[in-house]
């Protein structure tokens, strides 16, 4: 019989991969560029529905493909280089996924010409909350929205206690 002052036990937030959510909500670092923002969002977007152990495993082969994630030179490619891509056995080769990335890349660079830099966009959204800068990325970027939205923010800095605090953490 339990204790009346005893609290329940929360159930376990388990990522759709079958991670728990604070294992992949983990707090990173800042990037030292917009390059850096670039290549943990795609992270982010290929750990959703896979093993994290694959996708880190694979990731050198990732950062050579995509040029270094340089925004300039991923956001001007076209069909070829999604072909390139494909054939690329070093990557995961989902199609959705890497023309999502190749559109990111876009985005990126239209948001430099905007506002400076990544992280002066990131500063100016936060204004308006947590629950808007969530909502502001996911209808801005491909294939960020749901959870993978705080999987980006924590792993690029960002502390975002509200959000976390309405997922029980």
């Amino acid at each position: 019989m339990a204790r009346a002052n005893s609290k329940p036990q929360r159930p376990k937030l388990v990522h759709p991969a079958g991670t728990d959510l604070a294992a992949q909500c983990h707090l990173g670092r800042r990037p030292r560029n917009d390059d850096g923002y670039f290549e943990e969002m795609t992270k982010v977007i290929f750990r959703v529905g896979f093993s994290r152990e694959v996708v880190e495993k694979k990731w050198p082969a990732f950062r050579s493909a995509f040029a270094g994630f340089a925004i300039d030179t991923v956001a001007g490619w076209g069909g070829r280089n999604l072909e390139r891509l494909m054939d690329d056995a070093g990557l995961v080769r989902n199609e959705r996924k890497l023309r999502a990335v190749l559109r990111n890349a876009q985005i990126f660079r239209e948001i430099r010409a905007e506002q400076g830099s990544f992280a002066r966009y990131l500063a100016q959204e936060a204004k308006a909350g947590e629950a808007a800068l969530c909502r502001t990325l996911s209808k801005r970027f491909s294939f960020l929205g749901g959870r993978s939205v705080l999987y980006f923010l924590r792993s690029v800095g960002e502390e975002m206690p509200e959000t976390l605090r309405a997922l029980g953490f």
